[in-house]
């Protein structure tokens, strides 16, 4: 119940099924103004290795350049199948934020009251 909760409140901070554009994984110097939603497309192959595969998901934000006081941000990583949401997890302008994410297709959804400058990418 509580992931439900939580896909439905990403869904409405996102748009509803992509009424807002979405930012392709990787995606590197995004201005952010209150929300932004990136995902991973898909390869269209799938794994026959029931072993989920760990990879890391790195999500780095800075301030505007012209902004002096440091920033924060706030992120959620969840699975586009909806099974899985992790955070909210808050980030600090130059500091990255490392989720250990598996072989499934993941997005990102960053919000912040700050202008920032959002990297997002998976290793």
């Amino acid at each position: 119940m509580k992931n439900i909760l939580l896909l439905s409140i990403i869904f409405l901070l996102t748009g509803f099924s992509g009424l807002k554009a979405q930012n392709p994984i990787p995606s590197f110097q995004i201005p952010v103004h209150y929300h932004a939603d990136f995902q991973e497309k898909s390869t269209g192959t799938i794994s026959m290795d029931n072993g989920r595969e760990k990879r890391n998901v790195i999500i780095r934000t800075t301030r505007e350049i012209s902004k002096i006081t440091p920033c924060t941000a706030t992120v959620w990583v969840y699975s586009l199948d909806g099974m899985t949401i992790y955070g909210p997890y808050i980030t600090y302008s130059g500091v990255d934020l490392i989720v250990e994410i598996d072989d499934r297709e993941w997005g990102v959804l960053v919000e912040s009251d700050d202008l920032v400058i959002v990297d997002v990418w998976i290793e």
